[in-house]
C-alpha cells in the first residue's frame, strides 16, 4: 500500500492528523467524527499505515448498506450448516484479521445488534451464526459518524454504551469551509491527480477561478472539491477559469427554512420532517421509526393519516 498524502496547513487539522499518528500503533478504538466529503476514510487509512498493519487488511463496512436480515451474518458470519442450503462464510471480524476495521453507520443496528458488538469490542471475540465454537479477533476498531455521536444517543439510535466503549479516542475533522486556506493546495492535489489519470497537461489556475474556489461553502467538502477539479481536468486548456464552473456551483446553500416565511402549520413542519428522515434511510421504515423515536407503528399510522 503506498503511502497516503496528507494535504493541508490549518492547525485543526494538523492536529487531528499528529493525535492519529501519534495513537496509531495502539489497539484502543478510535472515532473519527466530521462531515460526509471531510476525509474519514482517508485517515482512517492512514492510521493503519502508521500502525505498522499494513501486511493485514484494511476493511471498511458500512452498516446502513447492508439489509437488515443481512447484518448479523455481516457482523459474525456463518458456520456452515446453520440452516440449510446456507453456505458457511466469514464475517467482518474475521475478514479483517489483525488488520483494521473501519465501521461506519453503527447507528443503523439494533439495539441487540448494538449489544453484541459492545461484547466483540470489549471481549475480542465472537462466534458465527450457528456456532462452530469461539472466535478471536486482533483487529483495530476504527468507528466514523457523520455527526457527533451524543446526538445519536439522545435520538436513541446508538447506545451510550457502546459509545463510551468505542469513545477512547476521538479525532474531529473540520469541514473544508473551515479550512479556506487550504482549499487550493487540495484544488491542485486534486486536478494534478485527475490530470495524471488522463494523462493530460495541468492546467493553471485563474485569479478569479482561485477566488471562487476559496469563498465557495463546499457543502460535499473534499468529494465535491474533488469532483469540481475532475470536471475542469476533462477540458484540456493550459488554464482553467471561473467561468468554466457549472451553474450549480454557483447556486447558493439553501438556508434553515425556519418554517416562517412560507407559514406553515406545526403538523406540515412535522411531516416534512419524518418524510425527510425517511428519504435518508432510503424509505427503511424501521430505521426511520428508530431515528424518530417512535414505534413503526405510529409511523406508520402518520404515513397513512398523511396520504389521505
Amino acid at each position: 500500500m503506498s503511502t497516503l498524502p496528507i494535504i493541508g496547513k490549518d492547525p485543526v487539522f494538523r492536529s487531528a492528523v499528529a493525535l492519529a499518528r501519534r495513537l496509531a500503533a495502539g489497539r484502543s478504538p478510535i472515532l473519527l467524527v466530521g462531515a460526509t466529503g471531510t476525509g474519514k476514510s482517508h485517515l482512517a487509512q492512514l492510521i493503519h499505515q502508521w500502525g505498522g498493519r499494513t501486511a493485514f487488511p484494511f476493511f471498511e463496512w458500512n452498516a446502513g448498506a447492508v439489509p437488515e436480515t443481512l447484518l448479523e451474518a455481516e457482523l459474525f458470519g456463518v458456520h456452515r450448516g446453520a440452516a440449510t442450503g446456507v453456505e458457511e462464510r466469514p464475517g467482518i471480524f474475521e475478514s479483517s484479521g489483525r488488520g483494521t476495521l473501519c465501521l461506519s453507520g453503527i447507528e443503523h443496528l439494533m439495539p441487540f445488534q448494538q449489544a453484541a458488538l459492545l461484547r466483540i469490542v470489549e471481549q475480542q471475540a465472537f462466534e458465527r451464526i450457528g456456532g462452530g465454537g469461539p472466535l478471536r479477533t486482533e483487529a483495530r476498531i476504527l468507528a466514523t459518524f457523520q455527526e457527533p455521536p451524543e446526538a445519536l444517543v439522545q435520538r436513541g439510535v446508538l447506545r451510550p454504551d457502546l459509545l463510551y466503549r468505542l469513545d477512547v479516542v476521538r479525532l474531529e475533522l473540520p469541514p473544508l469551509v473551515q479550512r479556506r486556506g487550504d482549499v487550493v493546495l487540495l484544488a491542485t492535489h486534486f486536478l494534478k491527480a485527475a490530470c495524471r489519470r488522463r494523462r493530460s497537461k495541468m492546467p493553471a489556475l485563474s485569479p478569479d477561478l482561485v477566488q471562487a474556489l476559496e469563498q465557495h461553502h463546499w457543502p460535499g467538502n473534499l468529494r465535491e472539491l474533488a469532483q469540481r477539479m475532475e470536471a475542469l481536468a476533462l477540458m484540456d486548456l493550459e488554464q482553467v477559469t471561473a467561468e468554466m464552473l457549472p451553474a450549480s456551483f454557483w447556486a447558493s446553500p439553501d438556508p434553515v427554512d425556519d418554517g416562517l416565511t412560507r407559514r406553515l402549520t406545526l403538523a406540515e413542519l412535522k411531516d416534512g420532517y419524518i418524510r425527510a428522515v425517511l428519504a435518508r434511510v432510503g424509505g427503511n421504515r424501521s430505521r426511520a421509526a428508530r431515528w424518530l423515536g417512535v414505534s413503526r407503528k405510529a409511523l406508520w399510522a402518520h404515513l397513512r393519516r398523511t396520504s389521505n
